[in-house]
């Protein structure tokens, strides 16, 4: 899971591995409970009615790409985004950027001795140290409108949600989800069918 507060996006499950794909399933949560109703969420086949109350689904061919896009914006710092092969979702992450991107409007009348020096001092830290447990990011999860009951195209418009979270929050969030791909991959012989299809 990765969360701020209340609002949460549960952690991305995977649930299925079939013909070459990796399925997820996810949820968007505010103090535990779906924001999304169930009945709004498409289930017109097999694939889309096969998923837990009120989870939107994505797939990934062969390997897990999110995992990987984690990491590799871990480690580089710079905003970047991962979608899936099939675009039923969008993942972007900007680190030290807030929504909406631009330089704000709002005029500081004063600022406390206090903080200065305590952003002084992680000016300082940060120089030293470059990447801190505090780093904050801004994370967007986007899901396209092909989700939805009726819709019949990927739209490149849709629902979207929008936290601040931190370098730990994304580091504990990328770890789970390795462990998890890790036991997945086992149970599914994912490795196998990826030498044997290759």
């Amino acid at each position: 899971m990765i969360s701020r507060g209340y609002i949460a996006i549960r952690r991305f499950e995977f649930t299925n591995f079939e013909y070459g794909w990796i399925r997820y399933q996810f949820f968007f949560l505010w103090k535990d409970e779906s924001i999304i109703k169930d009945e709004s969420i498409k289930k017109w086949n097999e694939y889309r009615n096969n998923h837990s109350k009120s989870a939107f689904l994505a797939s990934s061919y062969e390997e897990d790409g999110l995992l990987l896009f984690l990491k590799e914006l871990l480690e580089s710092d710079k905003a970047d985004y991962w979608t899936p092969i099939e675009p039923d979702i969008t993942i972007a992450i900007y680190p030290d950027s807030y929504f909406p991107f631009l330089k704000s409007h709002a005029t500081i009348i004063y600022e406390s001795e206090k903080l200065k020096r305590e952003e002084e001092v992680r000016k300082k830290l940060k120089k030293e140290k470059g990447k801190l447990p505090d780093d904050e990011y801004t994370f967007i999860v986007f899901v396209d409108a092909y989700n939805f009951k009726e819709a019949d195209a990927y739209y490149g418009q849709g629902f979207l949600l929008q936290m601040i979270v931190s370098r730990q929050d994304l580091e504990i969030f990328a770890n789970d989800l390795e462990r998890e791909y890790i036991e997945f991959k086992k149970i599914f012989n994912i490795d196998q069918w990826n030498e044997e299809n290759a």
